[in-house]
């Protein structure tokens, strides 16, 4: 049966609503909270009478009257890649745009519980609910956003590492326990943290500038010197070896095409000149290239080191990884 208002129009639908979510791992693009963002926001064109245009005597369904819609606590495991900084809402003190500075790896927030009472439409809830969860992460867990950037994420790992030196045996000495098997453990701790994040930021270090070398020997070539990194995540080393063997060969194979196959060509159209000016032109790249390569190979070789020590990583990119491609 349909309501119907004293006005003659629709009514609205009244529910109530509990949510229960169990802990998320979520991968985040700073593109797509913009767009989910103007989406739920968004504002429909309607004439005088309310209506979307809609031929007369039909009318739009209005959207349900939440009585309450409460949410319990819920909580996220996120890694966030942002594009740019809105400096203007910055100056203007939007400090929720201090997310967009660097990228966030593996940061724990716990969303608190949320109950709304007497709000029309679904936008408007998820408005609401996104409003008071910004809030509440302002107020209580806004240093958890500098510790899991990028630049300060070995520093913070390493720290709980030399924490936990600390804290183990203090604890055991509390609860009467072995405090040298409380010291053992807090060093274990310490070396995997130290061991990890060495071979972490050695990695991408290496790869960010392999590929700021590979740029640059390409350039004018339209060849790059690195081949694309394989979709699945490495296991161990050995799991490495076929793509740093490809980086290596690339790399030469860039540079004998700068040093020698351009240079060949240039002698039979131009002659001995033009292919002396060829092999100049050709010693930077022959240079960089092979270098590029090498250090692509050891960023990766340090990747798959990394996962062999520290499965539960890997395990967890893997799982990141499915749906986002298929081998089929």
């Amino acid at each position: 049966m349909i309501r119907v208002t004293p006005e003659n129009e629709i009514a609205s639908d009244e529910c109530q609503a509990a949510l229960t979510l169990l802990p998320l791992r979520c991968i985040l693009d700073q593109r797509a909270i913009r767009f989910a963002r103007a989406f739920f926001s968004g504002d429909t064109d309607t004439d005088k009478d309310g209506h979307s245009g809609l031929p007369p005597g039909l009318y739009a369904v209005p959207s349900p009257l939440f009585r309450t819609f409460h949410v319990n606590p819920i909580k996220l495991k996120i890694d966030y890649s942002p594009q740019k900084v809105d400096t203007q809402a910055l100056r203007d003190g939007a400090v929720v745009e201090l997310i967009n500075i660097s990228p966030l790896e593996g940061m724990i927030l716990t969303l608190t519980r949320v109950e709304i009472e007497n709000v029309v439409g679904f936008g408007s809830v998820a408005g609401l609910l996104i409003g008071r969860w910004i809030e509440h992460i302002c107020q209580t867990q806004l240093l958890k956003f500098l510790t899991n950037t990028r630049a300060l994420e070995p520093v913070s790992n390493v720290g709980g590492g030399v924490a936990d030196m600390v804290i183990l045996p203090w604890e055991a000495f509390q609860n009467g326990e072995s405090i040298q098997k409380a010291l053992r453990s807090g060093i274990s701790s310490f070396t995997r943290a130290v061991t990890y994040e060495t071979l972490t930021t050695t990695s991408r270090f290496a790869h960010y500038v392999a590929g700021g070398v590979a740029e640059v020997s390409s350039r004018g070539s339209g060849m790059s010197s690195l081949p694309s990194r394989p979709l699945n995540t490495p296991r161990t080393i050995l799991d490495t070896t076929p793509h740093v063997v490809e980086s290596l060969a690339r790399g030469l194979q860039t540079a004998s095409y700068k040093v020698v196959i351009i240079p060949y060509r240039e002698y039979h159209r131009t002659g001995t000149r033009g292919a002396v000016t060829s092999v100049i032109k050709g010693i930077p790249v022959a240079l960089a290239a092979p270098a590029s390569g090498a250090v692509e190979a050891i960023s990766f070789a340090l990747l798959g080191a990394r996962n062999q020590i520290r499965p539960d990583i890997r395990k967890e990119e893997e799982a990141s990884q499915k749906g986002l491609h298929f081998d089929g």
